[in-house]
C-alpha cells in the first residue's frame, strides 16, 4: 500500500464509525433540509463525505473484501440522497416564495362598517399556538428593554415598552405579521382583491400587493401617559398623505395580547369616522403645523377637537388575540386606567400594532430615520415596494428572498436612544427661541 492507503487502512474503523454516523444523520434527520441554510449545507457535506469515504474504501478493498457490491449500492444511495437534498432545498424555497397568509372571508357587514366608520373589531384573529408564541415573545421583549429605554422611562413615561420592527428579531412576531389572517383582511378592506376572492384561496394574483410598512410592540402600564388622540405621524407611518379618505390609504391592525375592558381601561380608544370628518382634518392640520413633537398633545393644541373626540370615542372589551382594525387616518389613543388600584394590579398590557399599505403607496423620508433610505436609495415619492425587504410583501404571498434577509438587515435609527432624545429636545428649544 502507499502511505496514504496505509493511513486509510489503519484508520478504517474510525472511518466506518463516521460512515455510520453520517448515514444516521441522513436517514434520521431529513427535516434538516427544510430548516436553516447551514443545516442543509451540513447534510450535503455528510453525503459528500460518505461518497468520498466509499471511494477510498473501494481502492483499498475495505468494503469489497466481504461484499463486493457494497460500494456500488452505497454510492447509488448517496447520489440519491444528494439529489433529494438539492430538490428538497429548491422546493422549500419555492414553497416559501408562494407562502400565503391565513385566509379570512370578510362579511358584507364588516366591509360596510369599515367603509362607513373606518373601524371594525375582529375577534380571535390570533388563536392557539400562534397566540401563545406571540405572548411569550412579548414578555421577552418586555424583559429585554435597552438601557436607554430604562433610563428615559422615568423622565418620559409614555409607554413601559415601545419597540419597532419586532418581526425582524422574533419569529413569533414575524408569523403574526406575515402568516396570520391580518394581511388578507387588510387587502379586502383596502379593495385590493380584484382577482381573488375574499378568502384569498384562488390561484389568481391581485394587481396590487400588500406590504408591511412597520410594526410596533407596546407595553402600557398604570401611570403611563401613552399618546393623546392622534393619527400616526411620519416617523411611525413614513408615507405621503395622498390617499386621505380613500379605502386604500392604509390599515392599522391593533392586536391585544392581554385582556382589556372598557370598565377598567388600558386598551385602545378609537374615534369612528374621523378619517373623513372636517373637524378631524383641522386637527391633523394643526398637529402637522407644529411638527412631530406635538403629535400626542391635541388636547393642548385644540381643546375643542379633543373634547369632541372624547364624546365620540369607542372603547372595546377584548380578549388576547382580538384585534381592532382601523383606517390609517382614524384618530385613536391609549385609554388610561380608570381605577388606580385595578390599574396597578393589572400590570403591563401588551399589544402589537401592524401597519399595512398597498405596494404602490409612496414613501416619505422623515429625517433619514428609515434605514431603507441608505440601503435602498429610497427617497420621498418612491413606491414603498422599492424598499424591498425593509417593507416586505405580505399579500397575496410573502417572498422568500425578502424574509430570508431578516437577520442581515440593519436596524432603523432608534427613536429612544439618548442621542436622539437630546437632539429632539434641542430642536424643540431652538423652535421656541425662533418663535
Amino acid at each position: 500500500f502507499s502511505p496514504k492507503s496505509r493511513l486509510l487502512s489503519s484508520s478504517a474503523p474510525l472511518f466506518r464509525l463516521f460512515h455510520c454516523c453520517f448515514h444516521f444523520l441522513s436517514l434520521l434527520w431529513p427535516w434538516l433540509q427544510s430548516q436553516a441554510k447551514f443545516c442543509r449545507t451540513l447534510l450535503l457535506i455528510c453525503n459528500l463525505y460518505i461518497l468520498e469515504y466509499n471511494k477510498g474504501a473501494a481502492r483499498m478493498n475495505i468494503c469489497s473484501r466481504r461484499n463486493p457490491g457494497r460500494f456500488y449500492y452505497t454510492a447509488i444511495f448517496v447520489i440519491f440522497l444528494l439529489l433529494v437534498s438539492c430538490s428538497h432545498a429548491s422546493s422549500a424555497g419555492k414553497g416559501m416564495s408562494t407562502m400565503r397568509p391565513a385566509p379570512y372571508t370578510l362579511t358584507p357587514e364588516q366591509i360596510k362598517t369599515f367603509r362607513r366608520d373606518g373601524v371594525i373589531v375582529v375577534r380571535g384573529l390570533l388563536q392557539g399556538q400562534e397566540l401563545d408564541d406571540a405572548i411569550r415573545a412579548a414578555k421577552r421583549i418586555q424583559r429585554s428593554r435597552s438601557l436607554s429605554q430604562r433610563i428615559l422611562y422615568p423622565l418620559f413615561p409614555s409607554y413601559r415598552s415601545l419597540e419597532f420592527q419586532t418581526w425582524r428579531k422574533h419569529k413569533a412576531m414575524e408569523r403574526v405579521a406575515f402568516d396570520s389572517a391580518a394581511p388578507t383582511i387588510c387587502a379586502g378592506l383596502m379593495g385590493l382583491e380584484c382577482n381573488e376572492g375574499a378568502s384569498g384561496s384562488t390561484s389568481g394574483a391581485a394587481n396590487r400587493p400588500v406590504r408591511l410598512l412597520k410594526d410596533a410592540f407596546l407595553g402600557y402600564s398604570f401611570g403611563d401617559r401613552g399618546c393623546g388622540f392622534h393619527v400616526d405621524d411620519r416617523f411611525f407611518w413614513p408615507c405621503e398623505d395622498r390617499n386621505i379618505g380613500r379605502e386604500d390609504a392604509g390599515v392599522n391592525v391593533w392586536i391585544t395580547l392581554s385582556p382589556v375592558s372598557a370598565a377598567d381601561g388600558g386598551g385602545l380608544a378609537v374615534v369612528p369616522r374621523t378619517h373623513k370628518m372636517r373637524f378631524a382634518k383641522n386637527a391633523r392640520k394643526v398637529i402637522a403645523e407644529k411638527g412631530p413633537m406635538t403629535t400626542c398633545i391635541l388636547e393642548t393644541l385644540r381643546p375643542d377637537c379633543h373634547e369632541k373626540m372624547e364624546s365620540m370615542k369607542k372603547v372595546y372589551d377584548l380578549q388576547p388575540g382580538d384585534a381592532i382594525i382601523h383606517d390609517r387616518y382614524i384618530f385613536h389613543r391609549a385609554q388610561e386606567f380608570n381605577d388606580p388600584i385595578v390599574g396597578k394590579k393589572a400590570g403591563t398590557k401588551h399589544r402589537i400594532s401592524l401597519r399595512y399599505v398597498p405596494a404602490d403607496a409612496t414613501f416619505y423620508n422623515f429625517n433619514n430615520s428609515e434605514r431603507a433610505v441608505e440601503e435602498k436609495q429610497l427617497s420621498t415619492g418612491d413606491p414603498i415596494c422599492k424598499g424591498g425587504e425593509y417593507y416586505p410583501q405580505t399579500w397575496p404571498c410573502s417572498l422568500a428572498e425578502e424574509r430570508s434577509q431578516t437577520r442581515r438587515m440593519k436596524s432603523d435609527n432608534s427613536l429612544f436612544s439618548l442621542q436622539s432624545v437630546f437632539k429632539r429636545i434641542l430642536r424643540k428649544k431652538q423652535a421656541k427661541l425662533r418663535g
